[in-house]
């Protein structure tokens, strides 16, 4: 698939035959369980050979088709006979699936509507790439609170920095929620914010996502961070990507989102499939009062088990992830709050909340809306520090052009 954004490469064509019952609807969920993981988005079934469908059958249908339109797909029907089609009219069936009547229509399906904008290929020998660009005003950085009492996990209740939703579009970091510092203090943990929604995982033994989402309304909840930065700013590119069978990591998108813009400091979100994640998260929250007597660095050789969860072997395969960050085109040139917010060693600042496996509408000009379907809608599972060496599958991305 070469290119997987396109309205004929995200259609597939199904040619079902038989009987589709209690004993055929297992082979049949797999079928479309593959075309939905392979990125397809509208199923074509070719019912033309088909001369029974049973209740399971019927179920297998309904399924797929609550999956899809989640994703902005959905299941048609083509060359049903009198009597299959009867069997979907007296289910009601009819009302939740369309059924094309002739060739036409199915090629109808196939045809690319006109682009309302320009959409550019750009070259790379490790992903299909395909740009949407815009002139947009340069978007902003800002530092929240400091990293320098990491290491000592000697932060106190002076050191905690409140931000309004409404002021971190995007942010990472390390956060908590709730009203007062003694409410809150034991539930800090990695957290990451995107368009204004934030997702934290508490630094604790038996951990799970706390989150807040605004689905409408004045965001005014208030979200605390002992460190962190945020972003903000309109994309001036939406970038897909598919790197087929190529090994493609977190390092080589990044590496492409510099190609495509020329700003010294970018911001990036992005949706994917995930091929194996690496990545790394505090297993103890860094406050003076909860540190035992004498630890020193917590990143020091005997300590950083102790405090660092730290991915050995790839994780959440197929698992969709959403990911935020800031990236530096050359780590040596920069100053100011991106110079503190990014780390010495690298020139990327990434973190990333993990989501069940579910397809994702990967149309590039839906991008923000399929962006706030998926983190508005589907159910968190973790949240990490992303490391550049993670696998990464097809998906979106957006850049914000920060500047220097």
């Amino acid at each position: 698939m070469n290119d997987p954004l396109s309205p004929a490469q995200t259609v597939e064509r199904l040619l079902l035959t038989g009987r589709i019952d209690s004993i055929t609807s297992r082979e049949i969920e797999t079928l479309f369980r593959n075309a939905v993981m392979a990125g397809k988005r509208l199923i074509v079934a070719d019912m033309t050979e088909v001369s029974y469908v049973s209740s399971a059958g019927l179920r297998v249908f309904l399924s797929v088709q609550k999956e899809l339109k989640k994703a902005g797909g959905e299941v048609c029907f083509f060359g049903c006979a009198s009597a299959v089609y009867s069997i979907f009219e007296i289910s009601g069936f009819t009302k939740i699936f369309r059924f094309l009547a002739s060739e036409t229509d199915v090629t109808g399906l196939l045809a690319s509507p006109p682009a309302e904008t320009e959409i550019k290929e750009v070259p790379s020998d490790r992903a299909a790439l395909r740009v949407l660009s815009r002139s947009v005003p340069a978007g902003s950085l800002a530092l929240i609170g400091s990293e320098e009492k990491l290491p000592s996990a000697s932060y106190g209740k002076e050191d905690v920095i409140s931000v309004r939703a409404a002021d971190a579009r995007f942010a990472a970091g390390f956060a908590a929620l709730g009203h007062t510092f003694e409410d809150y203090k034991g539930y800090f943990g990695e957290a990451i914010v995107i368009d204004g929604n934030i997702f934290v995982y508490p630094a604790l033994r038996r951990s799970a996502v706390d989150f807040i989402v605004h689905t409408e309304g004045e965001m005014d909840t208030v979200y605390h961070f002992l460190h962190g930065f945020s972003f903000a700013g309109d994309f001036a590119h939406i970038v897909s990507f598919d790197p087929g069978d190529n090994l493609f990591t977190l390092d080589a998108l990044v590496e492409n989102a510099h190609a495509v813009s020329s700003s010294p400091v970018i911001g990036i979100t992005a949706i994917f499939e995930s091929k194996g994640l690496f990545g790394m998260r505090l297993k103890k929250i860094p406050l003076e009062e909860i540190r035992g007597p004498g630890e020193g660095d917590i990143f020091s050789g005997r300590n950083f088990p102790e405090w660092v969860d730290y991915s050995i072997e790839a994780e959440d395969i197929y698992n969709l992830v959403v990911i935020t960050g800031i990236s530096a085109r050359q780590r040596d040139r920069i100053t100011g709050d991106a110079d503190r917010a990014i780390p010495r060693e690298g020139r990327t600042h990434m973190h990333a909340v993990v989501f069940d496996k579910k397809p994702f509408n990967r149309m590039i000009n839906n991008f923000p809306n399929e962006l706030r379907r998926i983190v508005t809608g589907m159910e968190p599972q973790r949240v990490i520090h992303l490391m550049g060496r993670s696998n990464i599958g097809p998906g979106l991305m957006g850049i914000v052009e920060i500047g220097g």
